[in-house]
């Protein structure tokens, strides 16, 4: 038997769409159902379901926006889950935990592109301190309880996911399902599309099907930590400009006096790579299927 937590999100659905094609067993946990903050509740749900391999997916996420304006609750709230989860996976007698971090742990003065040796070289960006302090945390834990308990676990560093039943926050949201929001309205409404920063900065996006076949390749084959990413990078402007053919929406204005973040975040794939995974969906396609079925499921999407 297999766990998904945060089996709603982006990631979390593209994974169940992956087990399905390969006809494995299943049971998802989402927030709606149980507070991964309770670790007695934690711990009673994952016991009953005994499963041989946990994918830890679930976690509070937001954009720069709102890791700007809940940096407590950002930290509190992630530590809490990800500790309970770990305990519980002991507790279950897991087998293997896959549990996912993000490339928010890696300082902004790692070398380029950045490997997973990285990952304890300086403080992370400021922006997303206190989700990256979190995250830095859980693969201590893992270590410790590998250490001590035998836990096996992989450590998914994952790069920017986007794609359909993500959480489209046109203010708090991650870059790419607010400028889909964003671009929708526009398209209904003929206002402006009003865009944080200069665009100039670079982020290596996958889209959520290929990284949730990345996470079962991981899944079955690898240890300790690992980026997945694509190992190429776009300018956020190049995300717009596309948004901007497929939606028929000219109107754009940068606001320049927003933060772009960090200019530049490209990573060193060769671990991925190394065990056969290469990610099949170019930008362009995942951006106007993400638009599409934003466009099609509306209103009935997580904002």
């Amino acid at each position: 038997m297999i766990l998904v937590t945060g089996g709603s999100g982006v990631l979390g659905r593209a994974l169940q769409e992956e087990l399905d094609r390969r006809e494995e067993e299943y049971v998802t946990i989402s927030s709606n159902e149980l507070d991964l903050r309770d670790a007695d509740a934690t711990t009673a749900r994952v016991k009953d379901i005994s499963p041989r391999v946990i994918y830890h997916v679930a976690g509070r996420v937001h954009g720069l926006g709102g890791n700007s304006k809940y940096p407590a609750e950002m930290y509190t709230d992630n530590v809490r889950i990800n500790t309970n989860i770990v305990d519980a996976a002991c507790a279950a007698k897991c087998e293997k935990i896959v549990a996912i971090s993000t490339i928010a742990t890696y300082s902004s003065d790692a070398p380029r592109p950045v490997k997973e040796t990285s990952i304890w070289d300086g403080p992370p960006h400021a922006s997303e301190a206190a989700y990256a302090h979190a995250k830095r945390g859980m693969l201590a834990q893992l270590e410790a309880y590998s250490a001590q308990h035998g836990l096996r676990f992989a450590y998914p560093i994952m790069t920017n996911i986007y794609g359909p039943h993500d959480r489209f926050d046109p203010v708090y949201g991650h870059v790419i399902p607010s400028l889909v929001a964003k671009f929708h309205k526009a398209k209904q409404t003929g206002e402006v599309v009003e865009i944080w920063g200069t665009g100039k900065a670079e982020r290596d996006f996958i889209f959520s099907r290929d990284a949730a076949r990345a996470l079962v390749a991981i899944g079955e084959s690898f240890e300790g930590p690992i980026n997945v990413a694509t190992g190429a990078t776009v300018r956020i402007r190049e995300v717009v400009d596309i948004l901007q053919a497929h939606s028929g929406v000219s109107n754009v204005e940068w606001d320049a006096n927003k933060p772009d973040g960090q200019l530049l975040r490209n990573y060193d794939v060769s671990r991925l790579a190394g065990i056969g995974f290469m990610p099949e969906v170019s930008l362009e396609q995942g951006l106007m299927e993400t638009f599409d079925w934003y466009e099609s499921a509306y209103p009935d999407v997580r904002s």
